[in-house]
C-alpha cells in the first residue's frame, strides 16, 4: 500500500522568523522515496522522525530534488552514501556550493527584517558546509516516480521540479504557503516571470492536497 508522509523540520532564524521545511516520503513496495533532504544540520533531527515512522535512512531507495538550494540538499548526498538511493534531479539544474548574493533592500521589500537579522542570515546560508550530491538520474520532465509525474517548473531554478499524482501536488519551492498560496519570493529567484508562470500552472491542478515546501 502506497502511503506519503511529511516529515517536518525547521530553520530557525532565517531572516528574523522560523522557516518550516517540509520533507515528504513515499512509501510503497519499491521503498521510500525521499523529496527533498533539508540542511545538514537537520540531519539528526531526520532520522529520528524516519525512527518514529519504523523506518531508517537505511530504507530510503529514492532521493528527488527539486532543485539545488542548500534547504533541499543538505542531506542528500550523506543519506546516498549510507542506503545506496539513486539521487533524481533535472537536468538543468546545477549543483554548486550556494553564493547568495542579495541586497537589504530588496530581501526587506518582501519580508520585513532588521539590518542585524539579514546579515546574520546572508552570513549563516552562504556558510552552510554540505557535500554535493552525486545525481544519478538526470530529468527532463515527464517521468513516473513512486506514482508521482515529474513536472518541470522553472523560474525560482532553471532545472527545478514538482510532482503530482493526480491528487497530491508536491510543489517545493514554487509554490509557498504564508497565509495561503503564494509565488515563491522573488528575491531568491533566478527568473521572476518564469517563477509565477510556474506559479500559475501548478495552482491550476486539479490537486486535493498541495504540499509546498516552506509552509
Amino acid at each position: 500500500m502506497r502511503k506519503i508522509q511529511v516529515i517536518k523540520l525547521k530553520e530557525r532564524d532565517f531572516f528574523g522568523r522560523e522557516l518550516a521545511h517540509n520533507v515528504v516520503l513515499v512509501i510503497d513496495g519499491d521503498g521510500v522515496t525521499m523529496i527533498d533532504t533539508s540542511l545538514p544540520e537537520n540531519f539528526d533531527s531526520l532520522a529520528h522522525q524516519l525512527k518514529e515512522l519504523n523506518l531508517s535512512l537505511e530504507d530510503v531507495s529514492r532521493v528527488v530534488l527539486s532543485h539545488s538550494h542548500p534547504d533541499h540538499v543538505g542531506n542528500a548526498e550523506a543519506i546516498r552514501r549510507i542506503s545506496g538511493a539513486r539521487v533524481y534531479a533535472h537536468r538543468e539544474e546545477n549543483f554548486t556550493q550556494s553564493n547568495f548574493n542579495l541586497s537589504y533592500e530588496e530581501v526587506n521589500s518582501e519580508i520585513p527584517v532588521s539590518r542585524e537579522e539579514f546579515d546574520r542570515t546572508l552570513e549563516r546560508i552562504n556558510q552552510i558546509k554540505m557535500d554535493l550530491p552525486r545525481i544519478d538520474v538526470k530529468l527532463e520532465g515527464g517521468e513516473d516516480i513512486s506514482g508521482f509525474r515529474v513536472l518541470h517548473t522553472p523560474g525560482h531554478t532553471p532545472g527545478h521540479i514538482a510532482l503530482f499524482d493526480g491528487e497530491n501536488l508536491v510543489a517545493g519551492d514554487a509554490i509557498r504557503n504564508e497565509n495561503g498560496l503564494m509565488p515563491p519570493l522573488r528575491f531568491f529567484n533566478w527568473n521572476n516571470e518564469m517563477a509565477l508562470k510556474s506559479f500559475n500552472f501548478l495552482t491550476s491542478l486539479p490537486y486535493k492536497r498541495v504540499i509546498p515546501y516552506h509552509g
